[in-house]
């Protein structure tokens, strides 16, 4: 797939996007896998936040994906937001293992299913409202943690990127995923409805098979998008009706438009908002936490919390201990001890993280 990234000139994103975004890594299956997380300034705890996967092209970056507009989202909207990183193919590029020619052999799904556990048990994100969307390769996989992780995953929005060909041939889901999908006419990349690349399918084989997997109608509803950009590109949404009570399938389809993200003012719409009011609209009915069981010990727990600031670390390790506030800035350093640790938290009340190598846990000063 060639470099598809006109995002990278999408330079509207402003300072405060970036003053919560923090690179983080997790072990899965013996691999050390990277990842990029965004959090909302002011944290509480309180709150239960929706969670939302952002996935890069081939041969791309998790932080090529940053500036498309969903940290403004997480911002405003109040949502966590993580960019992960894939492992290289037997090509040398970053690729997702989706079933496809170009994938890798990396264990994808549990590095997102284990992500998905990280900030249900550490950062108290809502089970019900975990949402996926990728560009290119980051929506051909998308389709498939919308299949793989359908017991977790509320509602999916690729862009530019299909089911691949043995996913296709997988059985209908158990829970009727709500898809938006977002593609562009001319993709001489991602093909929309002619030439299908190996191991890949087409647009219109990708609809068919989630309004099947919803019971939804063969035709659509369409409505034009006010054209108002000069971009020699119009917009149609299609919406399947009559699916089953749950079903939801949206095709956003871009006349004209080659393998890129559209994005105001330079286009008629932004990408990231159009699937974040699609992904808003929904929750999983009955996420699965069975996978939570299997957390690994924890390697230091703390009381109090909430606390008045002195607070009793039992750490199994010794290693060094930061406190983080909620726009991911370090305030302290500390060192553990094996054992018994009392450390005292100058700040002022309000919501922080303890972060050692192995864990991170949320501190309530008062």
């Amino acid at each position: 797939m060639k470099n598809y990234w006109t995002l990278i000139l999408f330079v509207c994103t402003t300072l405060f996007s970036f003053a919560q975004l923090t690179n983080k890594s997790i072990s899965v299956s013996g691999a050390n896998r990277a990842y990029i997380e965004y959090l909302p300034i002011n944290l509480q705890a309180t709150e239960s936040l929706p969670l939302i996967i952002v996935l890069h092209g081939l041969g791309g970056t998790s932080a090529q994906m940053t500036p498309a507009g969903f940290n403004e989202i997480a911002y405003t909207a109040r949502c966590i937001v993580f960019y992960p990183q894939a492992l290289n193919n037997g090509f040398g590029q970053a690729a997702w293992n989706n079933g496809t020619a170009l994938g890798s052999g990396a264990n994808d799904v549990e590095f997102m299913n284990q992500l998905i556990n990280v900030y249900i048990l550490q950062f108290n994100c809502d089970p019900e409202r975990v949402y996926a969307t990728g560009f290119s390769m980051g929506g051909i996989m998308t389709h498939r943690l919308g299949l793989a992780l359908n017991h977790r995953i509320a509602a999916i929005g690729p862009m530019a990127g299909t089911l691949s060909t043995p996913d296709s041939n997988l059985p209908a889901p158990v829970f009727q995923t709500p898809v938006i999908h977002l593609h562009g006419t001319d993709d001489g990349t991602v093909p929309y409805d002619e030439n299908p690349l190996p191991s890949l399918t087409l647009v219109p084989e990708t609809m068919s098979f989630w309004r099947n997997a919803h019971n939804c109608h063969a035709t659509a509803d369409s409505i034009r998008i006010p054209d108002v950009a000069n971009d020699s590109i119009t917009i149609d949404r299609f919406v399947y009706h009559n699916c089953d009570e749950n079903g939801r399938v949206e095709l956003w389809r871009f006349n004209g438009a080659d393998h890129i993200y559209l994005y105001e003012p330079a286009h008629d719409i932004t990408e990231s908002k159009v699937i974040w009011n699609f992904f808003r609209q929904y929750r999983h009915p009955n996420p699965s936490t069975a996978s939570l069981a299997k957390k690994s010990i924890s390697s230091f727990s703390v009381s109090p919390n909430p606390t008045n600031g002195v607070v009793r670390i039992s750490a199994i390790k010794e290693g060094e201990l930061r406190l983080i506030n909620s726009s991911g800035k370090v305030i302290q350093n500390f060192y553990l001890t094996v054992g018994e640790n009392m450390l005292k938290m100058t700040v002022s009340p309000g919501v922080y993280f303890l972060q050692s190598k192995q864990q991170t846990m949320k501190l309530v000063v008062r």
